[in-house]
């Protein structure tokens, strides 16, 4: 933490005194918690995952659903005893799972959080894939289920809407480590394994048909799931392009792709999801998420 590599940005700032390029410092930005049940199926189950939101993000897209929380602007500073409390209680509300939403700048935290207390019910690591392979060896002890994107496969995308060109150069081989874990899914759910997420944004879907031939490329049993949920956020009013949802023309188009891709285990979102009630509610003036 004195001179942060943790996220491929590699920002080298110390933690201790002052914020990363990820907006956070030394303690954990803890947003809010609860059940979630919008997750996939086999993730949020019966009871909902036990979703954890993190303040802070390396990558940040420009049309971020959680916006305030990836520019550090919400949570409470906390310690990784805490977190490890937390855990406790969402397995008290009867959570399928712990999710933890966007991490990566906590890894060390995380770890400590783990040392106090390991979960008795499955891990999920919720990332957007721009990571170190350093961190996810770090935690692949700790972790049961990756849950990452894949957001883009353009460079000029990527710089466009994140300013990092090189978001699938990093990002394609941390998806690949995560993609050899083996599923174990009973009963309807998954206790190991990875299910790589894809978001199709509005005139994107060259970048999306390239995302799932690269994802079916890998060969791995991971699942793949396909997201249709796109709602302009953050700031896409500065994005013409983006501030609408995606078309039904869109959204067969790169289903059709998948249909005829080979890839055997896939989730396919349908685009009534693009709706802002699928969106957590991060206020403390309700309870839980929805």
């Amino acid at each position: 933490m004195g001179k942060c590599g943790l996220c491929p940005l590699r920002c080298g700032a110390d933690r201790k005194k002052e914020a990363g390029a990820c907006g956070a410092g030394e303690k954990i930005l803890l947003v809010k918690y609860g059940l979630h049940p919008y997750e996939e199926p086999c993730i949020s189950c019966k009871n909902g995952s036990g979703t954890v939101f993190f303040g802070g993000c390396a990558l940040r897209c420009v049309f971020c659903q959680n916006y305030d929380l990836s520019r550090a602007r919400a949570g409470e500073e906390v310690s990784a005893k805490r977190l490890a409390d937390v855990f406790r209680e969402l397995e008290d509300m009867g959570a399928e799972n712990i999710n933890l939403v966007t991490a990566a700048h906590f890894v060390p935290q995380l770890l400590e959080a783990f040392r106090l207390y390991r979960p008795k019910i499955p891990v999920v690591y919720n990332t957007h894939a721009y990571e170190t392979p350093a961190a996810l060896k770090a935690l692949d002890r700790y972790v049961d289920v990756w849950l990452p994107d894949l957001k883009f496969y353009s460079p000029l995308l990527s710089a466009r809407y994140t300013g990092k060109a090189d978001y699938f150069a990093v990002a394609y081989p941390a998806v690949a480590f995560m993609a050899q874990r083996t599923p174990d899914v009973r009963g309807g759910k998954m206790y190991a394994g990875c299910i790589v997420r894809h978001l199709i944004l509005p005139l994107c879907t060259d970048d999306s048909l390239q995302i799932i031939d690269r994802f079916a490329a890998l060969r791995s049993p991971a699942y793949f799931s396909l997201m249709a949920q796109y709602t302009p956020c953050g700031e896409a009013d500065s994005y013409p392009e983006l501030r609408r949802r995606i078309t039904a023309r869109e959204y067969a188009r790169v289903r059709s792709h998948l249909e005829q891709s080979g890839i055997q285990n896939a989730f396919v979102q349908e685009r009534a999801a693009a709706s802002e009630a699928f969106i957590p509610d991060f206020t403390q003036e309700r309870n839980g998420l929805f």
